[in-house]
């Protein structure tokens, strides 16, 4: 019935009014987290962000295929638990089980020797499988895996490699490599660390950086271990929140964190969030911080899920709390449900931000990545 809906709408509307007839569809048929909150299952502290976040739904601040999104990452961890995200949410965020002949396996064997490339086939088909992948997907999350951290390897320098193992914490599909466990989303946030701090001076002594959309943080995991000394807060919404809160906290036993809590006004919390090493807050409460919280903002393969006017309102927001923003999207996406095109040149970059960089990103040559200075001349 539902694709029937779907299919009749988009054929006998415009797709400006489909796309709104349908958001509206699909939302209020998504509004109800009952199914999931009384599921005997659902651990206390996922329940509570996922009952804050539903009663906080914002239009300009989520959009419909992250709430869509969201509610198969809780029947997720609902079935296989936190234990085992890396090889189930995480499929959802930035790991890619994808087959040989994906541009990010193409980019890799043709930019590294072919002995290197032979090694790592090699490697990969003695390698382990991984508990929740299939014989297939395992040879070949090994084989790229293996590819990647030779390219991280020869182009960001052995020693930030050195300083990194992928962590046990949930179920990871890593994979050995000289007695140390290695994973692909490690290898992805080294790239993206290199990228940032490659094209910056001084990086080292900044105090805060925000991201937006982090997953369950394995880019906060890197920067967080190669800068023990910067502040790192987390905006996302449940479970991501959930996941992330846990796993970081867990990683980092020593920091002060300020864990997601409710709050009306910034002079409430002001002091646990001024002391806290790692924080995490929901969208809605960016609204309620001091303008420049943050030196850089990342936003790294989620902005490109929202519609037009939600992307302009996040624009704003980078602006008014950070001085610098690096960001990562698709070149070419269909939003999801939202039946619209958005390009690389469509997204609103005012023409007083300084670029140091706008370029195709390495291995995931259909993704680009962009880094401004934001403050307003």
């Amino acid at each position: 019935m539902r694709k029937l809906l779907l299919k009749l709408v988009n054929l006998l509307l415009p797709k400006p009014i489909s796309g709104k007839l349908l958001h509206f569809y699909i939302n209020k048929k998504l509004t109800d987290w009952r199914i999931y909150l009384n599921d005997a299952r659902m651990d206390q502290r996922l329940g509570e962000m996922l009952r804050e976040y539903s009663g906080n739904l914002s239009e300009d601040m989520t959009s419909t295929y992250w709430s869509i999104l969201n509610r198969k990452n809780v029947a997720q961890l609902l079935e296989s638990g936190y234990n085992n995200f890396k090889q189930t949410v995480s499929l959802n965020y930035f790991t890619w089980l994808v087959g040989t002949d994906d541009p990010q396996v193409k980019f890799l064997q043709n930019n590294l020797p072919a002995q290197s490339v032979l090694t790592a086939k090699e490697r990969a088909a003695s390698s382990k499988r991984h508990s929740y992948f299939t014989d297939k997907q395992s040879f070949l999350y090994n084989f790229i895996t293996y590819m990647l951290w030779d390219f991280v390897k020869k182009n960001c320098g052995e020693s930030l490699l050195e300083r990194l193992e992928e962590p046990a914490e949930g179920n990871p599909p890593s994979i050995l490599l000289d007695g140390k466990n290695i994973s692909q989303d490690l290898a992805n946030s080294v790239l993206e660390y290199h990228s940032i701090v490659s094209s910056m001076q001084n990086i080292e002594k900044m105090h805060t950086i925000m991201e937006l959309g982090a997953g369950y943080g394995r880019t906060a995991f890197v920067f967080l271990n190669i800068l023990p000394n910067i502040r790192y807060i987390i905006v996302d919404i449940p479970p991501a929140l959930y996941i992330s809160e846990k796993y970081l906290t867990s990683q980092f036993p020593e920091r002060n964190v300020f864990k997601f809590r409710p709050f009306n006004s910034f002079t409430e919390v002001r002091d646990d969030f001024n002391k806290a090493q790692i924080v995490f807050l929901m969208p809605h409460q960016l609204n309620l911080l001091p303008d420049k919280t943050a030196d850089i903002f990342l936003a790294i393969d989620c902005i490109h899920e929202m519609r037009p006017e939600q992307i302009n309102r996040y624009f704003r927001i980078f602006e008014q709390h950070a001085r610098y923003l690096y960001f990562k999207c698709w070149k070419k996406t269909i939003i999801p449900y939202e039946n619209v095109a958005f390009t690389e040149k469509d997204y609103p970059v005012p023409s007083y931000w300084k670029k140091f960089f706008w370029r195709d990103c390495l291995v995931q040559t259909a993704f680009f990545e962009a880094l401004f200075s934001i403050d307003k001349q």
